[in-house]
């Protein structure tokens, strides 16, 4: 068996008479060891075959020692990573190698094949037997097991059968090894299923496990509503209780979150709690009555939304005079329209639209857009390093940024993104000079800044006021005031001097980020409207949802 502590690879061996497999990505721990509980024969010949599914659990391995499946016992089932992970492989494919000198393998090894597909048992069977073929035809067709059937007829169908018949044999292998292959790109899932017998469950006296108490048994809250008639006294029937239309709680709870991601407070302001602990609703009516209209249109999140945003009580100006600011600060009477920073995650995404780089494809895995060189390496001890994404996926929306569970994206977390470590509901929101910096030099913003500034000159008109208004209204939403085109003008006359008396400057400024500038376009003038959009993408009416 190969060990292979730091480096993911592959160890076939024989040890003391059994065939050890072992499978390790980038950790020690990291891995599927097992071997068989048969031992090998000394002094003997012996054919032995391991197949792969790519899997991340010991089943996915079998092993078969002449031609016949061999039980193995698992000594080690966990392979969490997937050998595609980032990091070096060391030892891709170790034979009879490992443990040092003393436990190498001593003996004969003829014969090694690696085949790119996962060999079936009547295959590698025939393998062990390794029959000449001619001996197999001159046999009588009554004294051949199904093996040596089966070695002819593939020999039949792949060499000497009518070329249609070949044909369609070699599409059948196709399609089989296409299935086989798109069955293994599946994504595993982890599911639970029900003990055939509930586990007995007890009251514990003082918190002592070994103490028990009372015996109790599943069930819901007695404050609300019972399960379901029809419904089993499980995990399914609690799923059912949870979405009954007599069951207030979870129409409720779904309710309050879509407001508070709309208004950036819950009608219950504690979202995380709905209990005696939590905040009592502000508009208990306007609570029930949303949760039901819920419930009767099916649970329709889109409805729901749109009613909600299409009302007036959303539409309201988001301006408040200092004595609605001294009553009621946080807006719970809803006297006026939401105000609120936007989330980390909307920040980038707006600032990617407004520049046109956003890519709005729908699923797909993870990307791995933008991040400080070094981060992961400096606040991890595992040997792994943070592989930028190329191309489209730098610009994928974030909620499909790759997630490393103890580092978070540097842009994300600078801006109250909950860290994942534990459930949060309802995310806090600081205002720090960090944040300033973040929107002012991070590769993202700079990159959606001089795409910004190429869409003032590409689309806004041949004067700067008017390519400066369209990037504007791109930005913000709105037309900006004539004491506003005015700031802008100053601000885009200020960077174009200094660019001229700081050429050297320009390259350096507009090479932010992996996609290339127009070159069709004067270089100091983009640099100068790009620094405008830059200002524009720090403006408070930018980052703020009002």
């Amino acid at each position: 068996m190969a060990d292979n502590p730091k480096g993911k690879g592959y160890g076939l061996h024989v040890d003391h008479g059994k065939v050890s497999v072992n499978l390790t990505s980038n950790w020690a721990n990291d891995a599927i060891r097992l071997e068989t509980v048969e031992t090998l024969k000394a002094g003997q010949w012996h054919h032995v075959s391991v197949t792969y599914t790519g899997s991340r659990m010991a089943e996915g391995v079998r092993v078969y020692i002449n031609g016949r499946p061999a039980e193995v016992a698992v000594h080690l089932d966990t392979l969490y990573r997937p050998f595609r992970n980032d990091g070096p492989v060391i030892n891709p494919l170790r034979i009879g190698s490992g443990w040092g000198p003393e436990r190498r393998f001593r003996g004969l090894i003829d014969d090694v094949r690696v085949y790119a597909r996962i060999l079936k048992p009547e295959e590698l069977a025939a393998l062990a037997q390794g029959a000449p073929l001619n001996g197999l035809a001159a046999k009588p067709a009554a004294q051949r097991d199904e093996i040596e059937i089966l070695q002819l007829r593939w020999y039949f169908l792949e060499k000497k059968a009518p070329p249609e018949i070949r044909d369609a044999w070699n599409q059948l292998i196709s399609l089989r090894q296409e299935h086989e292959k798109l069955e293994r790109s599946f994504p595993t899932v982890m599911v639970m299923d029900e003990r055939s017998e509930p586990k007995d469950t007890f009251l514990l006296i003082r918190g002592a496990y070994d103490s028990r108490g009372e015996k109790v048994a599943a069930g819901v809250p007695a404050v609300l509503p019972p399960l379901p008639p029809s419904a089993p006294n499980n995990r399914l029937g609690f799923a059912q209780w949870l979405v009954h239309p007599q069951n207030p709680l979870t129409a409720r709870v779904m309710i309050n979150r879509l407001w508070q991601m709309l208004f950036g407070v819950g009608l219950v302001k504690t979202a995380e709690d709905f209990g005696l602990q939590g905040e009592w609703p502000s508009h208990p009516e306007l609570l029930d009555w949303l949760a039901t209209e819920f419930v009767r249109t099916g649970w329709d999140l889109k409805a729901i939304l749109r009613l909600i945003v299409d009302s007036a009580t959303y539409r309201q100006s988001s301006k408040a005079t200092p004595e609605l600011l001294q009553r009621d600060p946080e807006n719970r009477l809803l006297a006026r329209g939401p105000r609120f920073r936007l989330p980390a995650e909307m920040l980038r995404d707006q600032a990617l639209f407004a520049a046109g780089l956003l890519v709005e494809k729908r699923g797909g895995p993870s990307v791995k857009p933008y991040q400080p060189a070094g981060v992961w390496e400096d606040l991890t001890m595992d040997d792994v390093s943070y592989n930028q994404g190329q191309g489209p996926d730098l610009y994928r929306r974030s909620l499909y940024t790759f997630w490393k569970r103890t580092v978070a994206p540097p842009l994300i977390a600078n801006f109250d993104s909950a860290m994942r470590e534990s459930c949060v509901v309802r995310e806090t929101r600081t205002n720090t000079p960090l944040q300033a910096l973040n929107l002012m030099n991070d590769v993202t913003f700079l990159e959606a800044a001089r795409f910004i500034g190429q869409r003032m000159m590409t689309e806004g008109g041949s004067e700067a006021s008017s390519r400066l208004r369209h990037g504007f209204r791109r930005v913000t939403g709105r037309t900006p005031t004539p004491a506003e085109v005015q700031v802008l003008l100053e601000n885009f006359q200020y960077h174009l001097d200094y660019f001229e008396e700081n050429a050297g400057k320009v390259s350096t400024f507009l090479s932010q980020g992996e996609s290339a500038s127009n070159t069709a376009l004067t270089a100091r003038e983009l640099a100068a409207y790009a620094a405008v959009a830059s200002l524009l993408l720090n403006l408070d009416e930018t980052v703020t949802k009002q």
